[in-house]
């Protein structure tokens, strides 16, 4: 009988090349592109949210869990994937490419490399647990962490909240939210610019990705070798592109700073944002999480 984990290794490393693939910097650009809504949040509401959600991830997992509520510890990530899910439900489609790789990746990495007691599912050989740092026995209990590891994963929420925040928020809104709690335009700035950049710099990244598919990168190859020219393709164009990135901010500070953006300390606006129901709520559901992940 051949081994499982044999066939695993293999399996879990091309589905989740595959999956990053088919995401690609389009993907990503589709994710965080501007869609007006009808219901507006504060950009300040968001911010202060995605910080104590993070915080809760990074030290208040370890309060629930203590409790060893099985259906809690699941509910709650389960919950707040069903959420995003529904906030960017326009984009399920890349959305589900991303999160699937990133579960599927972070986990399988953990289940491995976790040591613990209990009944054995598979044993690696000493080679393959040296060359890729696996633990070399995988028990039940290894699974169940590793499970929960990637569900409880502060990366995986920080960014995909980033991609609701930049696809919710646009520049004007940054600026006007800042601009009414008299927050330093340096800092409305560094905002402004950054829910500006990202989405253009996917679309630049996706082009030059294009650009050398077009050129010939893979052509030819057996499918599973030319998945990994591919990924090659993904990883080089990030350089030239944050190159051009540096560049355009550069420039764009520098229009800016000739059209008199920081010529004045108080700016005004004849639209308000203001905070509402809606911004109080999550304001207060930041607070239970500090409280939580402090207590």
């Amino acid at each position: 009988m051949i081994c499982i984990q044999y066939l695993l290794l293999p399996l879990v490393y091309f589905v989740t090349i595959f999956l990053m693939i088919k995401l690609g910097y389009g993907g990503l650009a589709e994710i965080v592109k501007y869609e007006k809504r009808k219901v507006v949040i504060n950009p300040i509401s968001k911010i202060i949210f995605e910080i104590g959600l993070f915080v809760f991830l990074t030290r208040g997992f370890y309060t629930i869990f203590s409790l060893n509520n099985v259906e809690l510890l699941f509910a709650f990530p389960l919950l707040l994937l069903s959420a995003i899910f529904l906030v960017l439900r326009n984009k399920i489609k890349c959305l589900a490419y991303y999160v699937g790789a990133y579960l599927l990746i972070t986990a399988w990495v953990e289940i491995n490399s976790f040591y613990s007691y209990g009944s054995t599912i598979y044993t690696w050989s000493c080679e393959i647990a040296r060359i890729f740092g696996y633990s070399t026995i995988v028990t039940y209990s290894s699974l169940f962490h590793g499970i929960l590891f990637s569900l409880y994963s502060p990366t995986l929420y920080i960014t995909l909240l980033g991609f609701v925040f930049i696809s919710t928020t646009n520049t004007s809104e940054v600026i006007r939210a800042f601009s009414e709690l008299r927050i330093p335009l340096a800092i409305t700035l560094i905002f402004s610019v950054f829910v500006k950049v990202i989405p253009q710099a996917l679309r630049n990244m996706e082009t030059s990705y294009k650009m050398t598919i077009l050129r010939g990168l893979g052509y030819g190859k057996p499918f599973p070798i030319r998945l990994f020219y591919q990924l090659y393709g993904l990883m080089t164009v990030i350089l030239p592109v944050f190159v051009y990135i540096v560049k355009g901010s550069r420039n764009l500070a520098i229009a800016l700073e000739t059209r008199g953006y920081m010529s004045k300390k108080n700016r005004t606006s004849l639209v308000k944002i203001g905070f509402h129901l809606i911004d109080y709520l999550l304001l207060f559901i930041s607070i239970i999480l500090f409280y939580i992940s402090f207590s």
